[in-house]
């Protein structure tokens, strides 16, 4: 078996982003020769053969961008890195060996799994676990009551075990429905993911609002929790609640800014609000913005 075959799979049973490099023209002279193949991972680690000193610092270089943007590239090493190309994907480099010789290489970044963390054991829970499953989420459920465990994915029952390998791209979703809520949104603060959502509706959100606050946690932080979790596209099913919430955190990651309008269930104190514009991931979602059907 080759090298970097044996690699790719290792580091993805660990969990592990790489980039799988493939040299698919070259121009004599060059050691590395159309087909030669090597695993290139987030450490800048080269497992197999895609050329020596002229090629590799390089292919390091842009295997790290491929794993931060997700989009494949040829490198195009050449002592005419000037000669205008309009080829869509291409990244022209000049080569730094005075041999000469030119080399393209083909780069498929292949990214670990984002982290979804589903606190409760409820029919919106199982939802969520089944389609974040599917859009290819690594999905862990965390349940500390006695019900049956829900299927599909891994399942922690303490809190205190509950980890994230990358906090910076992993979501937290606590769908506990008045169980363990506390707990959960607590220990969920602690782990400081890039998103965490409360399925809850807007009085039980704002009810948690306070008594998060009263048990420590800042009102900054608290305002960047999304609660009601989710987008308002009139959800009330488990499942429709789920694509809301899924649309939410993608939304979060892509920095996309959205519209959305949430009076139907504003709390009777409150007046409704007009349509408003969220900016995910730059400013706190509105808790009176929010209102899509959910239980307590």
């Amino acid at each position: 078996m080759d090298s970097w075959y044996a690699t790719a799979k290792e580091l993805e049973a660990r969990g592990e982003s790489y980039v799988l490099a493939t040299v698919i023209r070259a121009v004599a002279p060059t050691s590395g020769k159309p087909g030669d193949k090597a695993v290139v991972t987030e450490e800048g680690v080269v497992h197999g053969w895609i050329g020596g000193s002229c090629a590799e610092p390089t292919i390091k270089k842009e295997a790290k961008l491929a794993i931060a943007d997700g989009a494949c590239r040829v490198v195009n090493i050449t002592p005419e890195p000037n000669v205008a190309n309009d080829r869509e994907g291409l990244v022209v480099v000049p080569m730094t060996c005075y041999s000469g010789g030119e080399i393209e290489i083909y780069l498929e970044p292949h990214r670990a799994k984002r982290e979804l963390v589903v606190f409760g054991n409820s029919p919106v829970a199982q939802a969520l676990l089944e389609l974040a499953i599917a859009v290819g989420y690594k999905v862990t459920s965390v349940d500390t009551t006695e019900r049956p465990p829900l299927e599909g994915a891994k399942v922690i029952t303490s809190l205190d075990d509950v980890e994230l390998v990358r906090p910076d791209e992993a979501a937290i979703v606590v769908a506990t429905h008045g169980v363990f809520d506390e707990d959960a949104i607590a220990r969920s603060v602690e782990l400081s993911p890039s998103y965490l959502g409360v399925v809850a509706s807007p009085r039980r959100f704002s009810s948690l609002g306070g008594i998060m606050q009263r048990r420590g946690i800042p009102p900054e932080t608290w305002a960047a929790v999304d609660g009601p979790a989710g987008i308002d596209i009139g959800a009330t099913t488990p499942q429709e609640i789920a694509v809301s919430v899924i649309a939410a955190i993608t939304a979060r990651r892509e920095s996309v800014s959205i519209h959305t309008q949430r009076s139907t269930q504003a709390p009777k104190e409150q007046a409704p609000k007009p349509v408003i514009e969220e900016a995910i991931g730059t400013e706190a979602i509105g808790i009176e913005a929010k209102g899509h059907c959910c239980h307590d």
